[in-house]
């Protein structure tokens, strides 16, 4: 779980003294304030909440009690924390006016510093045979002793590109994979990268890409299992000797890869390859500076995005980030080093907020952050015009917002600087359900505690008062860099997810599910998902997700309409292993609104303990 909801009022009062907030006197000050705070709270409008030595505090007028108010709570810091955060909320007699943040300034952007490269024109025919270093121990990636040497045999030659398959693998690349990876790199993925970008750095001057097929790369990352695809910076700097480099223009592949992942790999891997060479050709040797790797993967994804193949390479990734965005940081300088070479959530996160910026922006700034000469953060702001607060700030409320409302997805999608995911909806073969959320209640006066990555947003939606506003209190270390921003949404439907283990059947463990709705609305189910809860997600395994789609839930529950103020329960559940489990459910409201539930699901205690002593 992100965090955990604890009823305190002694908690409250005490972080209520913490800030002060603007409020008028009494005496006809009530009226006033709500007079006066209405200039400022209006439905789907944010409000970006000052912060002051990680404290934030506000009051947002209500004007009934199955309103909501939308709460983004995010750490900016670039460290990666964890940080810890809570959020206190109570009633109030009257909202009042906020004290804002201001983002930074907007500025023009600024135009690009490298000249792309052009694509030399082949000089001879390519060698029969090769031989390529290759990282193949786990270790320092500076030490010759971590790599082996890999003979190849060419096997197909095109236009701009020449495919080798290593000795040992000859028998697992079959000629229509050759055939498939030459037509696809000279016909689509060359031209419209070159187009953009410029082609990939001619570093070894023969005027042709070269992909090598081998297995090595089942051990080429620290960690957590093989990859299927791989592209090595110091290849494009000759300043690099082997086996540090091969001082080729090249990307590495697995036998396995075939269709249209075949395709989405090799255009991911191809704009690896293309801001490697820009990288290489600014400096060389110790000097060199890559792009960081948060912004060098999302470029790579991007790609993939233009190719529009198999979701294969980040359907996954996503859905692993909107699990617990908390968790996950936007921004990681270098994925190999800070031990998240695997961590989907942290290449989702990155995904999505770039998408996002290029979105917004256009192509032209998606060329300046390939060929705009910095990199991170600085490369971004220049490429936007715009500072990463404030970038970060619209990105988490369109992550959440867009696409939310289901009538409207499709004017959402179109419209200029429209967010082109639905992270509401199918991605492949993953259900979105939007970013996890968590509620709490101003007339319980709950509170909410969490541990936040750097750069993660998380998301609280606030029930209505009775009487007449909500009185919200953010607390934070200052070094976790907050952001706090709030958005009255009005009414809504509202679902919760009750879940209850129930005894192993034909040695199965099983579950039951209730499904209440408490706004008054009557929702249609659309979906309902589940998968292990807590584990790290290395890598895309549907066999470990489950899913009933609107006729399984039918089926199961009897009917995939949850009555307004009413509740659903369903039949037992089998699964496939005795794990914790987070189940996911996903509906329409009568008003047309998305709305979704999450709840966590632990073994049987008794089951459990049989299971550790068989």
């Amino acid at each position: 779980m992100a965090g955990s909801i604890r009823i305190s009022r002694g908690w409250l009062e005490a972080a209520a003294s913490c800030v002060p907030l603007l409020v008028l006197a009494a005496g006809g000050g009530i009226e006033r304030a709500r007079e006066h705070a209405s200039r400022y709270w209006r439905e789907g409008h944010r409000a970006a909440i000052a912060v002051k030595d990680g404290k934030a505090a506000f009051r947002v007028p209500v004007d009934r009690p199955e309103s909501e108010i939308l709460l983004v709570v995010s750490a900016l810091a670039l460290e990666r924390g964890p940080h810890p955060i809570s959020v206190a909320v109570k009633e109030a007699d009257a909202g009042s006016a906020p004290l804002l943040e201001d983002d930074g300034p907007v500025y023009p952007s600024e135009p690009a510093t490298i000249k792309p490269f052009a694509r030399n024109h082949p000089t001879a025919a390519p060698a029969p045979r090769r031989a390529f270093s290759l990282l193949a121990h786990d270790g320092d990636p500076s030490d010759p002793i971590n790599y082996r040497t890999i003979d190849a045999e060419l096997r197909g030659v095109g236009r701009d590109v020449q495919v080798y398959v290593a000795a040992n693998d000859l028998d697992a690349v079959s000629p229509e994979q050759i055939r498939d990876a030459i037509t696809v790199f000279d016909d689509q993925i060359e031209p419209a990268a070159r187009r953009l970008f410029g082609s990939a750095r001619d570093v070894d001057g023969d005027g042709r890409f070269t992909i090598l097929f081998s297995n090595t790369l089942a051990r080429v990352p620290r960690g957590h299992g093989a990859v299927d695809g791989f592209t090595r910076p110091t290849d494009f700097d000759s300043s690099f000797v082997p086996p540090l480099s091969n001082r080729c223009d090249m990307i590495y592949l697995r036998p396995n890869v075939k269709g249209t992942y075949l395709h989405t790999l090799i255009a991911h891997e191809y704009m690896h390859a293309i801001l490697a060479g820009i990288h290489a050709s600014a400096a060389s040797g110790s000097g060199r500076r890559d792009e960081e790797g948060w912004l060098d993967e999302a470029l790579a994804h991007l790609a993939e995005d233009d190719q529009h193949a198999s979701l294969r390479n980040i359907d996954y990734r996503v859905n692993a980030y909107l699990e617990h965005p908390e968790t996950f940081g936007v921004r990681v300088e270098d994925y190999f080093s800070a031990g998240l070479f695997r961590s989907a959530g942290d290449r989702g996160a990155a995904y999505l907020f770039v998408r996002w910026c290029v979105d917004r922006y256009g192509v032209e700034a998606r060329k300046l952050l390939v060929l705009g000469g910095r990199t991170g953060i600085a490369n971004l702001e220049s490429a936007t015009g715009a500072t990463f607060a404030s970038l970060f700030r619209r990105w988490s409320i369109a992550l959440w917002l867009e696409g939310r409302d289901a009538r409207k997805l499709a004017e959402a999608a179109a419209s200029p600087g429209g967010y082109g995911i639905d992270a509401w909806g199918p991605l492949d073969d993953f259900d979105l359900m939007g970013p996890r959320t968590t509620h709490l209640s101003a007339a319980r006066a709950e509170a909410e505690r969490w541990d936040a990555a750097g750069t993660s947003p998380h998301y609280i939606l606030i029930d209505g008062a009775r009487r007449g506003a909500i009185e919200v209190h953010v607390t934070g270390p200052p070094a976790a860099k907050l952001q706090v921003t709030a958005i009255p949404l009005g009414a809504a439907g509202r679902l919760e997810l009750e879940l209850e283990p129930l005894p192993a059947s034909g040695g199965k463990p099983r579950f039951q599910a209730k499904v209440r709705e408490r706004h008054g609305r009557e929702v249609r189910l659309q979906a309902m998902t589940w998968m292990p809860a807590g584990s790290p997600v290395y890598r895309r395994d549907l066999t470990r997700q489950g899913r009933l789609d609107m006729l399984g839930i039918a089926a199961r529950f009897g009917s995939s309409l949850v009555p307004a103020s009413g509740a659903i329960l369903s039949k037992p559940i089998p699964l496939e292993r005795d794990e914790p489990i987070t189940v996911r459910v996903i509906g329409i409201d009568s008003g047309g609104k998305r709305v979704a539930a999450w709840a966590d699901l632990k073994p049987r205690p008794d089951e459990t303990a049989a299971n550790a002593n068989p």
